[in-house]
């Protein structure tokens, strides 16, 4: 009896020796498929972007298109997921489907600041900003002093320069027309503020001062912040740069965490979400004919007086790398950089490289156009006329 019982269990033993084997053996096979498709996913992925990057569009397909009533005058920039159109006498959203709002105003000279969702919209010179998002008006900001500048965030708070016969005002107000805070200046105090920038956020704001040092026409570029941080320094001011013999006329924030200055003769990034610290800075030696910015790069273009194109950009990451130096020789109107493209066009034609100095496109419109916006998909636009906008897709 003890035999059969002792042979009874060698073969149970067995048996689940071979159980465990073909277990293990199923577990190896399922983890061997997974890691299969998981290099497969990767290639597909990986040849879908090397095919996008090496791509070259000739031409393209009109998807949608719309017509609507032409402003005089008017001007088109991206505004969130939509287009702004402004003027004299107002301002709309529109999209390729249908107007959002429109709202109606007379300004001289109107001045506009796009962030994000909001935009703030004002009269040189006067006293009243308009701020705005995709479902309409907002809130009315009442300066009662004359305005030279301003900047919105993308929360809706609106950071002023305000002009009041010898003082000049810098003032923070909220989306509701609250007066958050103020900091008045002069020539002898600090300087004349001549560029103003609000972290999207609207916790930093960033002030380039032009002031006379021994003859010397200089700048410094201060910080406030007006968050927790700030809370602990005299008026938020959290750090600041002078910079001698250098006109800084350019301070902009790309992130929360990056922003730049540009002057006459110096490039510097600044890196910090509480407060900013000089991270990057190069000496310029030739005359910037323009500046281009996304979250993630800066473009700088100078017109060459020797060499094989007109003009140049060079690109850089937020950290001051260069990633590309892209010639061109159109004429352009303007300019913008999405994603990992550099689009330049004219009214009458557009060009698009990627950062690897690829030409991804050069082609011609249908008729004059004002503005070209890139949309989600990577090959998608809307081209904006004078009374109509086309949506396309490269081809």
């Amino acid at each position: 009896m003890a035999e059969i019982n002792e042979s009874l269990k060698e073969k149970y033993e067995a048996a689940q020796k071979d159980f465990e084997k073909k277990i293990r053996r199923h577990r190896r096979s399922i983890f061997y498929r997974i890691i299969i498709g998981i290099a497969i996913v990767i290639a597909v992925i990986a040849s879908a972007f090397y095919n996008y990057q090496k791509m070259v569009y000739t031409d393209y397909d009109v998807l949608k298109k719309r017509t609507y009533m032409g402003a005089s005058n008017a001007r088109y920039m991206k505004f969130g997921e939509n287009v702004l159109r402004y003027s004299q006498d107002g301002a709309s959203a529109l999209n390729i489907s249908d107007d959002i709002w429109n709202e109606t105003f007379e300004m001289q000279n109107p001045l506009v600041d796009v962030c994000g969702d909001y935009v703030a919209i004002g009269d040189y010179m006067g006293t009243t900003i308009y701020v705005y998002n995709s479902a309409g008006l907002q809130g009315t900001i009442d300066t009662s002093t004359p305005l030279k500048r301003f900047c919105v965030s993308g929360n809706g708070n609106v950071a002023v320069v305000l002009e009041d016969n010898e003082v000049t005002w810098i003032k923070l107000y909220d989306v509701n027309g609250t007066n958050i805070a103020n900091d008045r200046t002069t020539m002898s105090k600090s300087g004349y503020p001549v560029s103003i920038d609000i972290s999207e956020d609207g916790i930093l704001l960033a002030v380039s001062y032009l002031f006379v040092d021994s003859g010397v026409l200089s700048t410094s570029v201060a910080y406030y912040n007006f968050g927790a941080v700030g809370q602990n320094e005299v008026d938020n001011l959290v750090s600041g740069y002078n910079y001698s013999g250098t006109v800084v006329s350019y301070v902009s924030f790309i992130n929360p965490d990056t922003s730049f200055a540009l002057g006459d003769n110096r490039f510097t990034i600044f890196k910090g979400s509480e407060k900013p610290e000089s991270i990057f800075e190069k000496e310029l030696d030739k005359e910037i004919l323009s500046v281009f910015s996304n979250e993630s790069m800066i473009a700088l273009v100078y017109e060459n007086e020797m060499g094989e194109h007109k003009y140049t950009a060079e690109v850089y990451d937020d950290k001051g790398n260069i990633i590309t130096t892209q010639g061109f020789d159109m004429d352009y109107s303007n300019m913008c950089l999405y994603r990992d493209l550099l689009i330049i066009y004219n009214s009458e034609a557009c060009q698009i490289y990627n950062t690897s100095g690829l030409k991804k496109f050069d082609g011609t419109f249908s008729s004059s156009a004002l503005a070209v916006i890139p949309e989600t998909g990577r090959s998608k636009y809307l081209i904006v006329y004078s009374d109509s906008m086309e949506e396309i897709k490269l081809k």
